[in-house]
């Protein structure tokens, strides 16, 4: 074959864009349309963090009262302190815990949760178990926890103004407020601490569900240094007001308060509080809320307007551990 043969060889015929357009009007403009939406989709639709699930709702904190009896010495030395609960909120639903009913109902609500079940099964020290089971008690069935050596002054409901009670999910009490003075007794801790033998909350509120898993993790740790098991641990006073009290209790709230409000909290907050104030959804009391009696922080001995219940200071939670 020549070369001038090769040269008459029909070539194929090479459409431009433009005649597809001419060609395919509607086809074309349908496709543009879509290719628009989809990089409209991409550069508007929110980021995976913005669309995570929230957590449901909290519902009120329910009309529940729980103090907890492990049967290490007569019960007759709190039946005038129960009675004054029972007697002010009859339409609550009271119950005094017993050994048995702690661990009934920690298998209830935290089977599935053995990094907690498994460590306050473990426990022996009873101010430990006691210390742990409040604040499970109240992550898991919400209401109000008092000690058995607290009687009530007021009635429950009255804690919280008809006004806020949809949107105060937590009741917390200012226990020890030495300003900007001395510290807390035998505590490193400085100038304020929260109440931790009193407190309310909803069901599920972030401010038990963290102390819980702190006082856990503190459990573990102190194991680890002493090289033992949670069960072998025999702490000190200010061992367990360190790892299941008032201070690591104070730290808890400190951080709920903080990511509640978006500030950094701190004693300064609440240094000579005289009235009730609101955190985002929690309510802190001042001194004489949880605190009447007291022989610091400016408590009033009787009297007190303020007072929701009286401390007798008999710690109940401090007897030997009986099984």
């Amino acid at each position: 074959m020549g070369v001038e043969n090769l040269l008459d060889v029909p070539r194929p015929k090479i459409l431009s864009s433009t005649s597809v357009v001419r060609r395919r009007p509607i086809q074309c403009l349908i496709w543009t349309l879509l290719f628009i939406l989809y990089v409209h989709y991409i550069n508007c639709r929110p980021s995976p963090d913005l669309t995570a699930p929230k957590p449901p709702p909290l519902d009120e904190i329910p009309n529940n009262i729980w103090q907890i009896f492990f049967n290490y010495t007569p019960i007759d030395s709190y039946t005038e302190s129960i009675q004054t609960w029972i007697t002010k909120n009859q339409d609550y639903q009271y119950t005094l815990v017993s050994a048995a009913g702690a661990n009934a109902l920690a298998l209830k609500h935290y089977a599935n949760r053995r990094e907690i079940l498994y460590p306050f099964f473990s426990l022996r020290v009873p101010v430990l178990r006691s210390a742990l089971l409040r604040y499970m008690l109240l992550e898991s069935e919400g209401g109000i926890y008092s000690d058995l050596d607290t009687p009530a002054l007021k009635p429950a409901n009255e804690w919280i103004p008809p006004v806020l009670r949809s949107k105060v999910h937590a009741v917390v009490g200012i226990e020890y407020d030495d300003g900007e003075g001395g510290t807390y007794p035998r505590m490193e801790e400085p100038r304020l601490h929260f109440c931790q033998r009193t407190m309310a909350a909803s069901r599920g509120h972030p401010l038990m569900s963290r102390i819980v898993t702190d006082v856990v993790e503190a459990l573990q740790e102190l194991a680890m240094k002493n090289e033992m098991t949670i069960a072998e641990l025999k702490p000190s006073d200010e061992e367990v007001i360190q790892i299941s009290g008032p201070v690591i209790w104070t730290r808890a709230v400190l951080k709920t308060l903080s990511e509640a409000t978006g500030t950094e909290m701190s004693y300064r907050n609440f240094t000579g509080m005289k009235k009730p104030r609101v955190f985002g959804d929690v309510m802190v009391l001042p001194v004489n809320g949880f605190g009447t009696g007291q022989l610091h922080s400016g408590s009033v001995r009787e009297g007190s307007k303020d007072a929701l219940l009286r401390h007798w200071w008999k710690e109940s939670s401090k007897h030997e551990w009986s099984n």
